[in-house]
């Protein structure tokens, strides 16, 4: 039986939870194959991240849009070095067993240590890559020496028809992907909104025993970390005359960020005191089960970031409409475009226009149903769709792991002097105290709290 590994690494963005749906997806529809998934625990990326969005969002983003850029790509390699030999050194007793015929990598800085690793050890274990996001940048199919991965399986057909039109990728290498989330958002589909807000209530949480079953509900998410990007105007909604706390409530999904769940509690304590009506309630971690009873309960789902992983697990959970109030720099504009394209999600990019349409939706239960109706349309339309293009890509998968569907395939480095001297500027500045190194380090070791809510 062939083996397959999915590997995970620390870097937001639902990579953890793309790598345990394409296990399900292979397990499901791939039974022939023997799949493990490991998940790294090299948190430096992440750290790198949140630092670079927090430090400088514009130039991150700046610097992502230029991340086409063949320059760009070998300047960020030199960078990365650090946390390429951290990922490596961690998976090298896994290549170095021979017991894998094929790694499927969620993060471009992770196929670029799989690749250098193989090229070190000598391995012919197939590299799959894996883009979790509906992103069109041609960074995430990273090149070690020219050579590139086996094959790549992205969200976005752009993406894919990119990379044949421009490096060359064999079609035969390329295939849309599809999602599966995990059982727990399939089995809240058998309860009714109200059943769901009933466990919601009578979970073990401060605070849950407030909410109540009837009220339209409003559920904020989008990451923990970027939950506190919405403190504001969860706030200006508690001290709205206009906005009928009577009629509703807000669920804010902190998972583990402390300092969000701890401004939430302070923010419901500040507000109710002024009126009684006032419910907030911050939601620490919750596992699987718990969060798809808080989505299945939503009448709106208010998101302050979208990944592929939360859209899925909403469509799943048939949570209610969802209302994109900002997205991350970086792969998550490309995220927007396709669930506006797909009339997945409301955005409301300006405040006023965020809180007029969460104050509209606490008057109205017709206008909440409305959006609901035609929101659910979509979404099952999509959720089939999602669900044929997984059951093909495990068949893929499986076609990649036991024959050779292409040969390696090699692009030749070409660099022009600007090139050169930005390579040479970034070696030069790694190894001693340069000012890309000064940079680097100074985003690796910034504090970094986990909250970013502002009063």
């Amino acid at each position: 039986m062939a083996r397959v590994v999915v590997v995970s690494v620390a870097a937001g963005g639902g990579h953890k939870t793309a790598m345990v749906s394409i296990a399900r997806t292979l397990s499901e529809h791939a039974p022939t194959l023997d799949v493990e998934c490991f998940e790294s625990t090299v948190e430096s990326l992440d750290a790198l991240h949140r630092n670079s969005y927090t430090f400088n969002e514009g130039f991150y983003d700046a610097l992502y849009k230029a991340g086409d850029l063949k320059v760009v790509q070998d300047v960020s390699s030199v960078f990365l070095s650090s946390i390429v030999k951290e990922v490596a050194d961690e998976f090298r007793p896994f290549m170095l067993s021979g017991n894998y015929d094929t790694i499927i990598s969620t993060h471009f800085v992770q196929t670029f240590a799989m690749l250098k690793l193989r090229e070190e050890l000598g391995s012919s274990v197939k590299i799959l890559a894996y883009i979790p996001d509906f992103d069109e940048s041609t960074v995430h199919f990273a090149a070690y020496k020219g050579i590139r991965p086996d094959a790549a399986i992205a969200q976005s057909p752009r993406f894919l028809a990119k990379l044949n039109r421009r490096l060359g990728v064999p079609r035969n290498a390329l295939h849309q992907a599809g999602y599966i989330t995990r059982p727990e958002f399939t089995l809240v589909r058998d309860i009714t909104k109200e059943e769901a807000l009933k466990r919601v209530a009578a979970l073990p949480f401060a605070g849950a025993s407030a909410i109540v079953p009837g009220k339209r509900t409003f559920v904020a998410a989008g990451g923990s970390f970027w939950v506190s990007e919405i403190y504001k105007e969860i706030k200006q909604l508690g001290e709205s005359e206009d906005f009928q706390w009577d009629n509703a409530q807000i669920l804010v999904v902190c998972g583990n960020n402390e300092e969000a769940y701890h401004d939430y509690m302070r923010l419901q304590e500040d507000l109710s005191a002024k009126n009684s009506a006032v419910c907030i309630v911050p939601l620490p971690f919750m596992n699987a089960e718990q969060l798809a009873s808080v989505y299945r309960a939503s009448d709106a789902v208010m998101l302050s970031g979208i990944a592929p992983a939360t859209l899925y697990e909403l469509i799943e959970a048939q949570a209610g409409q969802p209302v994109v109030r900002r997205v991350n720099p970086g792969p998550e504009r490309f995220n927007l475009k396709y669930i506006l394209d797909h009339n997945l999600a409301l955005y409301a990019p300006e405040s006023d226009d965020f809180l007029s349409l969460m104050t509209n939706f606490s008057q109205s239960s017709a206008l909440v149903d409305e959006y609901n109706h035609a929101h659910r349309l979509a979404a099952e339309k999509e959720r089939a769709f999602a669900q044929r293009r997984a059951k093909s890509m495990a068949t893929f998968i499986e076609n990649l792991t036991t024959n050779n569907l292409s040969n390696g395939y090699r692009i030749t480095p070409r660099y022009s002097l600007g090139s050169t001297l930005m390579r040479n500027f970034g070696k030069a500045g790694m190894r001693k105290s340069g000012i890309a190194a000064e940079y680097f380090s100074m985003l690796m070791s910034r504090s970094m709290p986990r909250s970013r809510r502002t009063t």
